[in-house]
């Protein structure tokens, strides 16, 4: 059904084109077509549903994902042989064929080998005689547009999305006809092959004409039928109703109003039609946006990538994990609708969730870190299960590196199954989180607990030396040697041992915050373990292995960022920072991947290297963000890096794998720009370049609890605090 008013609209393109952008000031923009990949759209989402708009000509693509949308079979129970006793055992014996076989799963077929999220669908909308031109959104209203062209005018399509109702809608000008039709992903080859062979069904498809009583009540009329007396016909409705084998239903829908297209979804069993109207899905919008910039950290810097980086980087962090929403994983809710989602989509607990979620912390927004500390904790039987069968003990917590939203662990990556800083780190992130907030009723009644069982694990792991010192015999540096017999673990890995110290660190100040002594493992943890392992030029990666290639993971530095547990300065610890800067800058940047890269510039900023802080975020924006702006695993182009499609020189092949943990760490990466701290003390400007005249930030939050606005100009700094 084409929807066209017949009005005859009289402004002037250029007239039309200044309206259309003047609200947009500030705006995100895009060129079209844009058709390489659903990624290089404009992105909305309410925190659990995404929407991603591209295309090209006359076509719109609303590719529509949704953040809870998982197939829950499959997956890798930890094993009573799995026990770090076994693990050890069977390395210093150097029988790899014993440790693979611990970790050896077989699965049925038609099942599939993990849990893995879904792809969903896609709205197609067809105009008629018009064609994308460009687009643009405000990452400060969350409202976008799209300028379309029938050769004579230019006009604007307005869209929106309401974290309160639910719903995605576009505004068509009166001029432009249009119409909507709906695609499944198994509409898709690629798609539809992977999930048929693990027995899963297409989608049944719906569509009927719809009429409002004089209540303006919705209704939708049985096939072939035309509204019946008291109902007036408005228009249209479509979308699927999709039935999983062990999971809740899915449903999509559309509705077409006049000028006016909304999308929904739904886990409902009575699926909902997006009822609201565009007026009241904009202005839920902007107040949505204009408190979430209200309470938000802002910058302001001569660098207009930093600054798009900041500012775009924010706007998706905030439409990916509303409090109300669904926890964010690798993509958040923005997933591909023709084939299955990279990595399963799942929870990365090695870096990528902790990037993802690092802009809550100086961004102010600690309530959006809940969504993720209420699902892992309502893990806790799982994970306390997990350290009993790995280390004997009742009292543990044992998070395996990948996971599914119900905490059960991912694929048999067995050396990121045993890499036990993923539960120290998700400790951090929830004392990280009491600091900043002063939210110390969840500190008594949840992360306290949780990080003694992370502590309980790690000293179940520790040995005692000959000179009574404690060691972790056997452990990962992240992704280090993938799943080699060798090459994946050592001894004493700096990684791990930066960890333990933060952990440790962090259960005496929660003990002084909550009134009581503090253990005597953790003082013992904090004076006899060694904070780091030195080995060829600075720290290396386990004992008699140093950092000796390019690598992805900056897992052996973890000791300054994010743990911050290691001096950058003095005799001994200043030498070791320069040698080990030196080092992982000899090494290069040709196994690099797009979310490391923001890492690295919050590791210069670190060390005061400002030029060298800021010059990595451009690297992120210029070889890690496709023409849409969306934050990649692999490079876009050559010239960085050897992560990238495989493909030859100039056949225009490019990444397309799309993760939020880069997008989100370069946001964090500018705000530490501004505000870092070294040894737990606050520093300001530290990573702005002097070049940088007049530099300023405000209501960015400390982890004391207050908030600091300051400026920079002309080389001198005025700070002021507030609560």
């Amino acid at each position: 059904m084409w929807y066209n008013s017949g009005m005859n609209m009289k402004k002037s393109v250029i007239l039309l084109a200044l309206a259309a952008m003047g609200a947009f000031a500030d705006a995100v923009t895009w060129d079209f077509p844009r058709t390489g990949s659903c990624h290089e759209g404009i992105p909305f989402a309410d925190g659990t549903t995404g929407v991603l708009v591209w295309g090209g000509d006359d076509a719109i693509n609303l590719t529509v994902g949704r953040a809870d949308l998982w197939d829950h079979r499959g997956g890798y129970p930890w094993t009573a042989a799995q026990s770090y006793t076994n693990i050890v055992a069977a390395l210093k014996s150097n029988d790899e064929q014993r440790l693979l076989s611990l970790f050896k799963k077989d699965t049925p077929a038609g099942e599939p080998r993990n849990p893995y999220m879904l792809p969903l669908g896609r709205v197609v909308v067809r105009m008629q005689g018009w064609k994308l031109v460009s687009g643009a959104l405000d990452p400060k209203t969350g409202l976008g547009e799209l300028l379309v062209s029938n050769g004579e005018k230019t006009l604007p399509v307005k869209m929106a999305m309401s974290m309160k109702s639910r719903v995605f809608a576009m505004k068509f000008p009166d001029e432009v006809a249009y119409a909507a039709d709906t695609m499944h992903c198994m509409d898709f080859p690629e798609a539809r092959k992977a999930l048929a062979r693990v027995g899963i069904e297409p989608a049944v498809k719906t569509r009927a004409n719809i009429a409002t009583d004089s209540k303006g009540e919705i209704f939708a009329l049985p096939k072939g039928k035309s509204a019946e007396d008291g109902l007036t016909s408005v228009g249209e409705t479509g979308g699927f109703d999709w039935d999983l084998p062990a999971d809740q239903s899915v449903a999509l829908r559309w509705m077409s109003v006049g000028p006016e297209l909304r999308v929904s979804t739904s886990r409902s069993d009575n699926p909902e039609y997006p009822r609201a109207e565009y007026s009241r899905v904009r202005g839920e919008s902007l107040d949505y946006w204009t408190e979430w910039w209200s309470k938000s950290a802002r910058i302001d810097v001569p660098d207009e990538t930093v600054q798009r980086v900041f500012d775009y980087g924010m706007y998706r962090f905030g439409a990916m994990t509303d409090p109300d929403g669904v926890p964010a994983g690798l993509q958040g809710p923005w997933l591909e609708d023709d084939r299955l989602v990279p990595w399963n989509g799942d929870y990365h607990f090695n870096i990528n969730v902790q990037e993802c979620y690092s802009p809550a912390y100086r961004g102010g927004h600690f309530e959006n870190l809940m969504p993720l500390f209420r699902m892992v904790l309502s893990w806790r039987p799982r994970l306390r299960d997990n350290a009993r069968r790995f280390c004997g003990i009742d009292d543990g917590y044992v998070l395996p590196h990948s996971v599914d939203d119900r905490g059960v662990c991912i694929g048999g990556f067995w050396t990121g199954t045993i890499d036990h800083a993923s539960t120290a780190w998700v400790a951090a992130m929830m004392m990280k989180y009491v600091r900043y907030s002063g939210d110390v009723k969840f500190l008594r009644e949840d992360a306290y607990d949780f990080m003694k069982g992370a502590m309980r694990v790690y000293r179940e792991m520790m040995e005692e030396t000959a000179d009574g010192k404690l060691a972790i015999p056997i452990g990962p540096s992240p992704e280090w040697g993938g799943s080699g017999f060798r090459e994946a673990v050592g001894r004493n890995p700096s990684f791990q041992l930066a960890a333990a110290h933060r952990l440790a660190r962090d259960l005496i100040d929660a003990a002084q915050l909550l009134g009581e002594e503090p253990d005597r493992t953790w003082l013992d943890v904090e004076s006899r373990l060694p904070l780091y392992t030195k080995a060829g030029r600075g720290i290396g990666l386990f004992e008699n292995r140093e950092f000796n290639g390019s690598h992805r993971h900056h897992s052996h530095m973890a000791g300054y960022y994010p743990f911050d547990v290691l001096p950058v300065e003095g005799d001994v610890y200043g030498q070791l920072a320069w040698d080990t800067y030196s080092n992982w800058t000899f090494r290069g940047t040709g196994c690099w991947t797009g979310w490391c890269v923001p890492w690295a510039s919050i590791l210069w900023t670190h060390v005061g290297s400002s030029a060298a802080a800021v010059g990595r975020l451009h690297d992120w924006a210029r070889y890690f963000c496709n023409p849409g702006h969306a934050s990649l695993h692999d490079a876009y182009d050559p010239g960085f890096t050897v992560f990238l499609p495989k493909r030859a020189f100039g056949d225009g092949k490019h990444g397309t794998v799309m993760q939020m943990d880069g997008q989100c760490a370069a946001a964090t990466a500018a705000m530490e720009l501004l505000v870092h701290e070294v040894g737990g003390k606050t520093e300001f400007f530290r990573g702005c370049p002097e070049s940088w005249r007049e530099v300023s930030f405000e209501n960015i939050a400390l982890s004391d609890g207050r908030r600091a606005s300051g400026k920079r100009v002309g080389g001198k700094a005025t700070i002021t605090y507030s609560r």
